[in-house]
């Protein structure tokens, strides 16, 4: 019998993966959010997932901001999709999950919990425990690549399309009466 050899992914948990319930509009919900708490949640491309009911790729509603105070990222995910598809199915009383990777504090996470619970229409913020690996571990690499790839995106949009003022001294037509460029 051939022997199978199989790569099992790193699993590397989030900082702080809390669950939202709420019957509220993503979009409500992300200003509420931004307005409670310092957080400034951002609209990016939705969050490409793979799901095996239907062996394809789902996507969520995604938002994302960077905390430079605290070295965190924060994301919020949707749990279910246009097509009545969950991001967890375990979890289906959860409406949305705010996913944080970062250096805050213990404390701050749960500041951050209680601020959350207290706008109204929230029933529940809690930290959901991640240790079952199978279930949480391919929606953080997903979550992980997406970022890095919208990362990649805006990096490549903030190039200069103007070159660097040495390189302009190179070019013929900025040099005084067309001189050759080795005569200075």
């Amino acid at each position: 019998m051939a022997i199978k050899l199989r790569i099992d992914p790193t699993f590397e948990p989030a900082d702080a993966f809390i669950g939202i319930a709420t019957n509220m509009q993503v979009t409500q919900m992300v200003h509420f959010i931004n307005s409670k708490t310092s957080l400034n949640l951002i609209r990016e491309d939705d969050l490409p997932v793979y799901s095996e009911k239907t062996d394809s790729i789902q996507t969520y509603k995604f938002f994302h901001c960077v905390d430079e105070d605290f070295r965190s990222t924060f994301s919020l995910l949707s749990n279910n999709n246009n097509e009545g598809l969950y991001l967890l199915p375990a979890q289906k009383q959860f409406g949305y999950f705010l996913v944080i990777y970062g250096a805050i504090p213990a404390d701050k996470i749960k500041q951050l919990a209680a601020h959350i619970k207290s706008i109204s229409g929230v029933q529940l913020a809690a930290d959901i425990n991640q240790e079952p690996g199978k279930i949480f571990g391919p929606i953080l690499q997903d979550l992980e690549l997406h970022i890095t790839d919208l990362k990649r995106v805006k990096a490549e949009n903030e190039k200069r399309f103007m070159p660097p003022a040495e390189e302009q001294c190179k070019e013929k037509y900025l040099l005084p009466f067309n001189l050759p460029v080795s005569s200075f």
